[in-house]
């Protein structure tokens, strides 16, 4: 599988990678035994970024990513992220949604606990979840990034984003101003922006993007058949089309996709050895798209 670096860091990312919080959240979680056989197949057909979160069932990704890796440390690059307090509140006769906290005393808690579930240090990306432009202002926190950046903790830090109202705006000042290592957005052909802008922007501070939902889950069926020559007579399927658009970028290090099986595992990541997008491709899914057929 081809690789590309992470804008300007050290860090090396196949162009395919893999969401392991995707495997553990919402309808589509699995088995520990299962999201454990996932990875095991991911890291044979070659992919080597996986993306964790700390957010999850008690950091559940977290844990099954150090168990997949060990032994392949030096092969793969490890994301996760920060940021949410999930401390559960049984005085709290209401439920909540989790909450931000921002603090360096709880960002620091948070790095120890998941180099103890990854096992593993440093971790070499580290991601600041769904952050508000409050998180994006705060000297002290960017201060605790650095510090554990020259502790040797983490060796570089970036921002998911979004969705939600603003996440452009909080991208563009994380670039621009904090200069992270990487943004993680939603981008693909129904949904290209802010991803298109925040790519121009990763190209010029010499960050990377890390696509999120490549495969454009909210296309319906008509729109779909529209973009049918894109397999058509190409030895490619359309999923496989459309991680090579969401690739098409060259701010982009890798993509994505979330995955149902072994088999469009197989598929998914064999998008990475496949020709690009032609120019007449893209020409025309533009007009697709800008004509509202996307």
């Amino acid at each position: 599988m081809r690789h590309r670096r992470i804008g300007s860091t050290d860090l090396a990312a196949s162009e395919v990678g893999l969401a392991v919080w995707s495997l553990v959240a919402g309808e589509g979680a699995r088995s520990d035994e299962d999201a454990a056989a996932l990875l095991a197949a991911a890291l044979d057909l070659g992919v080597a970024y996986f993306e964790a979160t700390d957010s999850d069932d008690h950091g559940r990704a977290e844990e099954l990513l150090g168990q997949a890796i060990r032994g392949h440390r030096d092969e793969v690059t490890v994301a996760t992220t920060f940021g949410y307090d999930t401390t559960p509140r049984p005085w709290d006769p209401t439920p909540q949604a989790p909450r931000h906290d921002w603090s360096a005393v709880f960002a620091g808690r948070a790095l120890d606990r998941s180099l103890q579930r990854l096992r593993l240090e440093p971790i070499d990306l580290w991601l600041l979840h769904h952050p508000g432009m409050d998180a994006i202002e705060f000297d002290e926190l960017f201060e605790l990034l650095e510090s554990q950046v020259q502790k040797g903790k983490i060796r570089h830090y970036g921002v998911l984003l979004g969705p939600g109202k603003g996440w452009g705006d909080e991208g563009a000042a994380a670039l621009g101003e904090r200069r992270v290592a990487a943004v993680e957005t939603v981008y693909n052909v129904a949904e290209q922006m802010p991803g298109r802008d925040l790519a121009a922007l990763a190209a010029e501070t010499g960050a990377g993007l890390v696509v999120r939902d490549p495969l454009a889950p909210r296309l319906d069926a008509a729109a779909r058949a529209r973009l049918e020559f894109l397999e058509r007579d190409r030895g490619r399927t359309l999923d496989q089309a459309l991680l090579r658009f969401a690739l098409a970028d060259p701010a982009v290090a890798t993509a994505l996709p979330e995955v149902r099986d072994r088999d469009q595992l197989a598929e998914l990541a064999g998008a990475a050895d496949l020709d690009p997008l032609t120019p007449e491709d893209l020409d025309r899914i533009a007009e697709l798209h800008a004509g509202g057929a996307l």
